[in-house]
C-alpha cells in the first residue's frame, strides 16, 4: 500500500489504477487516515496538485480524528498571497513546509486561525464544518470538540455551514454571545473592536444568547438577523447575500451608511478614517468591490456611488472629506 500510495502522489497511477486505489482506501480507516496525512503534507509543500483531488478529499476529511495528541496550542499565521481564498486542512502533524504557514506554541487546547488583514480564508473542521472566516478574524478550534458539543471561539466575521448533529451540537462563542445550532447556514459579525454584533440565518435554526443574560436569549429562523439596538438582542429581517462574496470575494452592498462601509474597511485592512462631516457618512449607497484589493482601489471604487475625496495621513490613516 505504501509504494502504492507514493505513485499515486508522484502522479505514476493510470485513471483505472487510481479508481482501484481510493476505492481501497475508502474500506480501510488507517489506510485512509495515512492517505490524507501524506496528500495534505504534500499539498502543504506545494510539490503536487491532483486533478480531482479536492473533491475526493473534501468527502474525507470530515472521517478522519487527528491520532496524534498535540500537548500545545498552535497558532496558524496563514501568510497568504492575494487571492480569493484558500483551503486550510487543519491535519497537521507537528511541522509544515514553506514561508506561508509558521506556527507558535503556547498552552494547550486550542488551535488558533488569524487571518491576514485584506484576505480571507476558507477551512473545512474535522466534522466536516465549513467556516469562511473573512479579513483579520481569529478563530479558536479545540484539539478535540467536547462530548457534548462542538465549540469554537470566533473574534471577527465568520460564515458557518454546519454539519448536522443531533446529539452534540455546534457552538460559536463571540465576546459575549453564543450562538448555538444542530445543523445550519449562518453568518456571524463579531469583531470584539466593533461595537456591532449581528448573526444572519440562511437555513436551519439558531439560538442566540447573551452569557450575561441568559434569560435573554432569542431564535432565529431563516431569513431573519439578530444584532444589538439599545445593549438589546432584537430581531429584523434578513437581506444577507453572500454567495458572490464566497465564491469571488466580491463584497456587496445595498442601502448601507457610507459609514457602516468605512467600518468594514477599518476592520479588515485595520485602517483609521478620520471621516469629516461634510463626507455624509449616514448617506446610504449601494454598490460592489473586490474585498481583496487594496485600501486605495476600494476607496476609487467607491467615489463611483458617492461623492468624497481621501487623503492618505500614513499607512494606518485616511481622511475622508
Amino acid at each position: 500500500m505504501k509504494e502504492e500510495l507514493d505513485n499515486y502522489l508522484l502522479g505514476n497511477l493510470s485513471d483505472k489504477e487510481k479508481a482501484a486505489l481510493l476505492d481501497k482506501i475508502e474500506l480501510d480507516a488507517d489506510c485512509k487516515s495515512e492517505f490524507i496525512r501524506m496528500q495534505n503534507t504534500v499539498a502543504l509543500s506545494k510539490l503536487y496538485e491532483q486533478k480531482g483531488d479536492k473533491e475526493w478529499a473534501g468527502r474525507m476529511i470530515n472521517e478522519l480524528e487527528r491520532k496524534a495528541k498535540r500537548k500545545q496550542n498552535r497558532r496558524l499565521f496563514l501568510n497568504i498571497a492575494r487571492y480569493a481564498a484558500v483551503i486550510v486542512l487543519l491535519v497537521i502533524n507537528g511541522w509544515l513546509f514553506g514561508d506561508k504557514i509558521s506556527l507558535a506554541k503556547e498552552e494547550a487546547a486550542y488551535t488558533v486561525v488569524e487571518v491576514p488583514k485584506g484576505q480571507r480564508i476558507c477551512m473545512m473542521l474535522t466534522d466536516g464544518t465549513e467556516v469562511w472566516l473573512s479579513p483579520r478574524s481569529v478563530l479558536h478550534i479545540p484539539e478535540r470538540f467536547g462530548k457534548n458539543e462542538r465549540l469554537v471561539k470566533l473574534d471577527g466575521e465568520g460564515y458557518f455551514s454546519v454539519t448536522k448533529n443531533d446529539k452534540k451540537p455546534f457552538v460559536v462563542q463571540t465576546e459575549r454571545h453564543n450562538i448555538k445550532v444542530l445543523g445550519t447556514r449562518f453568518n456571524v459579525f463579531a469583531y470584539s473592536e466593533s461595537e456591532r454584533f449581528e448573526t444572519d440565518l440562511l437555513e436551519g435554526k439558531v439560538e442566540i444568547s447573551d452569557r450575561e443574560k441568559q434569560e435573554k436569549s432569542i431564535i432565529l429562523t431563516p431569513g431573519e438577523k439578530a444584532s444589538l439596538k439599545s445593549n438589546q438582542l432584537v430581531k429584523s429581517i434578513s437581506v444577507f447575500n453572500n454567495e458572490e462574496y464566497l465564491k469571488n470575494g466580491i463584497f456587496n452592498f445595498n442601502n448601507k451608511p457610507f459609514g457602516e462601509i468605512m467600518e468594514y474597511l477599518t476592520l479588515w485592512y485595520d485602517v483609521r478614517f478620520d471621516i469629516k462631516d461634510s463626507a455624509k457618512k449616514e448617506l446610504l449607497v449601494s454598490g460592489k468591490f473586490r474585498q481583496s484589493d487594496e485600501i486605495k482601489i476600494i476607496l476609487k471604487a467607491l467615489q463611483g456611488v458617492h461623492a468624497f475625496k481621501f487623503k492618505e495621513i500614513n499607512e494606518q490613516r485616511i481622511e475622508i472629506y
